[in-house]
């Protein structure tokens, strides 16, 4: 695999202009989505002709989807009718009711229009009968006729959604916007800015980005952009702004401390893809703070490791990668993030009803940091990719992980990119570790457990005292849910205080080769034993 390498980039999301599918892992309490390509084509999405209005093809771009992709089968019949129910949120007097072959819309207990009803499966004409009705409540309801488009959708694709999985959810034209901007970058200037009574103030410029290479420095008020004055605007506001197409410049003015006239700047856009890794050479170890997992997240991660062994020599005693708190992302970032550190076997599959949704992620030879110690730390906040990469370098007993269970976001969701340049995010597989452990809900169970624990020695005298709580995981071959809800209780997770208990067992651990090596053993055994 190309990610092993130094200096070989990654091939990163699939292609825009190839296909509006995406492969993402996400947390449900983040609005974290992204994407990530595979080493085998995605399945063909379904997209509806442009002759069909936008309205049309977004309701039968999303019933179609759900219907052909999601874990289970739902008639788009059923969905539909969810969809159309949504009206009441913004029309309280609505309600929809099938009698045989049609389908009305009532307002306030008088029907105001009414459509055939389609055949149980075509997402075409359930999507014109949508329209239609829709049509209808905007021509006899005030509050429907007000309503913007967007929001019209959101409450009728929320519907349709609401009785799928927690991580299924519809994100407007603007939410998938910020979406696409976190996994695949933006076109920006290279600043961190914060609030400022005339605009807004530099508080850091990223080394080697326009912004810095045409002058701006830490300290300086942008008071406009593109002749717009900036006081009094929000702060999100300027941010979009200051952002645009990569290659399109973007004309600043600067008022610096000590200068009485304004400087004019024009600077180029370059495409911004957010930093996840970051690094920092401690006692004797390298400690790497991974934050989500964008295309770019096994490129940083590998040029800080052998950065970190550059600096250390012989003297580095191993490498904390600390996963807390990480949401997750890009599922092909986490598998390549993974195969950074193994030389060979399962690294993670993902199964589910869609015939393409069975695939098979294995390591490539080579490893960039052989024979080095590592540490992984996490909490239940670690969710979904950053659980790829924990359940895979523990199952192959790779890595010794200390911290609570994970946050056990098991599944897989592919983004849709809709008509309107809003995002689908449906969940279509479930994850399994590399000895085929399923993530969900239980998620992954460190070696070492600091839920509770003031100190070292607490930590090591409970966890080196009792069975591997893996091993007693692989031990049952059938869990019942039951089983599952106690074995994800066995390392809860409580936010600390005080000193970090985790950076603390993960140094000790290091400082002791033999120490190491018994927690090693103390894991999970390797895949394939």
């Amino acid at each position: 695999m190309s990610s092993k390498h130094l200096g070989t980039s990654l091939i990163g999301c699939f292609a825009i202009t190839r296909s509006p599918l995406r492969f993402v892992l996400v947390a449900a309490f983040l609005a974290l989505a992204a994407c990530a390509s595979q080493n085998v084509s995605p399945p063909p999405t379904i997209e509806k002709p442009a002759d069909k209005s936008e309205v049309a093809r977004m309701y039968a771009t999303v019933l179609e989807n759900v219907h052909k992709m999601y874990l289970d089968e739902i008639p788009v019949a059923e969905l539909a009718l969810s969809g159309l129910a949504g009206l009441s949120k913004l029309e309280p007097g609505a309600t929809v009711q099938r009698k045989e072959d049609r389908v009305d819309l009532q307002i306030n207990g008088t029907s105001v229009g009414f459509v055939a009803a389609a055949p149980r499966n075509d997402s075409d004409g359930w999507a014109s009968a949508i329209e239609d009705l829709i049509k209808s409540g905007r021509k006899a309801s005030t509050k429907l006729a007000e309503a913007e488009i967007e929001n019209i959708y959101k409450v009728t694709i929320d519907a349709i959604l609401v009785d799928l999985d927690r991580y299924t959810r519809y994100d407007g034209k603007q939410a998938g916007l910020r979406n696409r901007e976190s996994r695949e970058g933006f076109g920006g200037i290279g600043v961190s800015i914060v609030g400022h009574d005339q605009g807004v103030r530099v508080k850091a410029v990223s080394s080697d980005l326009p912004a810095s290479r045409a002058g701006i420095v830490a300290g300086d008020i942008i008071v406009n952009v593109d002749g717009m004055p900036l006081r009094g605007l929000s702060l999100r506001r300027i941010v979009r702004l200051l952002r645009g197409p990569p290659g399109k410049p973007v004309r600043v003015t600067v008022q610096r401390e000590n200068q009485s006239a304004p400087i004019d700047l024009l600077i180029s856009r370059t495409r911004i893809i957010p930093t996840t890794v970051f690094y920092q050479a401690r006692d004797r170890y390298a400690y790497l703070k991974v934050t989500g997992f964008n295309q770019d997240t096994t490129t940083e991660l590998s040029e800080n490791v052998q950065k970190a062994v550059r600096e250390f020599g012989g003297a580095l005693d191993g490498i904390v990668i600390d996963l807390r708190g990480n949401p997750g992302g890009l599922l092909d970032q986490a598998v390549s993030a993974a195969d950074l550190f193994l030389q060979t076997g399962r690294i993670s599959t993902t199964r589910g009803r869609h015939p393409d949704s069975l695939q098979l992620f294995d390591a490539s030879e080579g490893e960039i940091a052989q024979d080095i110690p590592l540490v992984l730390l996490v909490n239940g906040a670690s969710a979904s990719a950053s659980e790829v990469l924990a359940a895979a370098l523990q199952d192959h007993g790779r890595a010794v992980l200390i911290g609570s269970n994970s946050f056990g976001k098991g599944t897989v969701q592919t983004v849709i990119r809709l008509p309107n340049e809003g995002e689908l995010i449906l969940t279509w597989a479930r994850l399994h570790s590399p000895l085929g452990f399923d993530l969900n809900r239980i998620g992954v169970v460190p070696a070492f457990c600091t839920s509770g624990a003031k100190d070292i020695a607490t930590v090591l005298k409970r966890s080196l005292g009792n069975p591997a709580p893996r091993a007693q995981i692989a031990a049952s071959h059938a869990m019942t849910n039951k089983t599952r809800a106690t074995a994800g209780k066995e390392c809860p997770w409580q936010p600390q205080e005080g000193d970090d208990v985790d950076i603390a067992v993960a140094k000790r651990i290091l400082e002791k080769p033999d120490l190491y090596k018994h927690a090693l053993g103390h894991s999970a055994p390797t895949a394939g034993s």
